[in-house]
């Protein structure tokens, strides 16, 4: 701070100098470095401390936000709110589309700083506009500045920074000032038309500044190391990241996986070829190892300069196991390539759930049948394993007989049914059919030959019904 103080003190004859009011480091606070400014807040539950290597800059402690997430600063007494700068380093998970990445009007407007496709635009709507020309952010940190100055008719003169570059600029009638009090980072609007344009993402400093920085200044300050500098990124280099964690949701009918994983195809080029796939993690049981099951694949193209979150549809089959177990854990990784370069890879591993309860509960089944004795079915991962039934019913001999029978195989659950059947050691055969829908289930038992007495009977189309108990007998993998 030494140094950035007797460099900012250099600007103190200049007339309308900027003034470094607030620094932030995110070294496991919200706090700022310089004494008296305001601490940022969070916005939504959910943010996070990492540790992350930023490009030509080392690994640094970062704050990681999920989508719709993101973070306030109390600006009353603060910053001059028609005259103020923010400077930021920081990366967004999606580029495609508009995402909010600051907002001055409280969430009350549509107003703003966004990324649209990779570019970096100011949006006033009909109040004043512009865009840079090329995409110049992915999912790698990137450098933006964004400076306000008042303009005559109550507007303001809003300009654009990347990496000390000026990439756009526009006089914005409404929605830049800072009549609201407050300055929020990430979280869009939720007020007003569009609301909703958010990534994850995560974000390494903030400058503050009471003041408009030049666009000398702009420079200075962004190449100062003791500051808050500008990433230097391999130019030309595709990317694939980890960016959040995997989670499984309902899209059209069917199920797919946000990996967690993000792609970055690199400005100037063409579109890159990229592909994601999610797959059963490996389970090792008694020192031996489970075979993993493919769920998804997933192919698309990449625009240049953008970024693209990796999304899988799951397969049928994939989808079935999913809602089936409930949750499972599973390996997911992507590649992008650029044309005429090199493939860039990232994997992980999770546990996702599924986004609707599952058809049914693995586990112990208890229940009564219609004659008023007991059934119990053990089902384990996907399939009914045993059913054990008592059973009365006067035979051949003139006799009533009750007997308990185990019926043991395995009966794939489909759609919810299933059907075990087979020859019993106490004599005759078995049937048991019915449907497991959450913690119920309900069917009908057959049994028929003869019994261990040696008596031949019938049981046929006995009902039953039975509630999945506490105990629990195995789960999907």
């Amino acid at each position: 701070m030494l140094g950035a103080t007797l460099f900012l003190a250099g600007w103190s004859g200049e007339a309308g100098a900027a003034t470094l009011r607030g620094e932030y480091r995110f070294q496991g606070n919200l706090a700022s470095e310089v004494p008296g400014a305001p601490a940022l807040a969070n916005i939504g539950q959910g943010n996070r401390f990492a540790f992350e290597r930023i490009a030509g800059l080392g690994r640094h402690q970062v704050l990681r936000f999920p989508e719709g997430n993101g973070l306030s600063l109390s600006t009353p007494g603060f910053v001059n709110p028609a005259n103020n700068s923010v400077l930021m380093v920081f990366r967004l998970a999606e580029t495609h589309g508009y995402r909010r990445i600051l907002d001055f009007a409280g969430g009350t407007s549509d107003s703003g700083l966004y990324n649209l496709d990779g570019r970096v635009a100011l949006y006033g709507g009909r109040d004043g506009s512009d865009a840079s020309e090329g995409a110049v952010l992915t999912s790698s940190y990137t450098q933006v500045t964004l400076t306000n100055a008042a303009a005559p008719g109550d507007a303001e003169q809003v300009t654009a920074y990347v990496n000390g570059d000026q990439v756009a600029a526009a006089k914005i009638s409404k929605g830049f000032d800072l009549s609201s009090g407050e300055i929020r980072f990430f979280r869009d609007n939720r007020v007003g038309a569009f609301p909703g344009e958010e990534s994850s993402g995560a974000i390494s400093c903030i400058l503050v500044f009471d003041g408009t920085l030049t666009a000398d200044e702009v420079k200075r300050v962004g190449s100062d190391p003791m500051l808050c500098p500008a990433p230097k990124p391999t130019p030309g280099r595709a990317e694939a990241s980890v960016t959040g964690r995997p989670a499984a949701f309902m899209s059209g009918g069917s199920i797919s996986v946000d990996t967690g994983l993000t792609v970055s195809c690199p400005p100037g080029t063409r579109p890159c070829t990229a592909s994601g796939s999610v797959d059963t993690a490996q389970r090792r049981e008694r020192g031996m190892a489970s075979a993993s099951r493919h769920l998804g694949t997933s192919r698309f193209s990449v625009p240049a300069g953008e970024s693209r979150k990796v999304q899988v549809r799951l397969s049928a089959p994939g989808a079935r196991s999913l809602r089936d177990a409930g949750s499972l854990r599973v390996r997911v990784s992507a590649q992008v390539k650029p044309a005429g370069g090199k493939t860039e890879r990232a994997q992980q591993t999770g546990t996702i759930t599924a986004p609707r309860p599952p058809a049914f509960r693995p586990g112990t089944y208890t229940g009564t049948t219609s004659q008023g004795l007991p059934i119990v079915l053990s089902v384990r991962g996907t399939a009914v394993r045993s059913v054990l039934f008592r059973w009365r019913q006067r035979c051949d001999d003139g006799k009533t007989h009750t007997n308990a029978t185990v019926l043991e195989g395995r009966s794939r659950v489909r759609h919810g049914r299933f059907l075990l059947k087979g020859r019993l050691n106490s004599g005759g055969t078995a049937r048991v059919s019915g449907t497991l829908r959450s913690a119920n289930a309900s069917g009908t038992l057959f049994r028929e030959g003869p019994s261990a007495s040696g008596a031949r009977c019938a049981v046929a189309k006995i009902k039953w019904n039975a509630q999945a108990t506490s105990v629990e007998s195995g789960t999907s993998h």
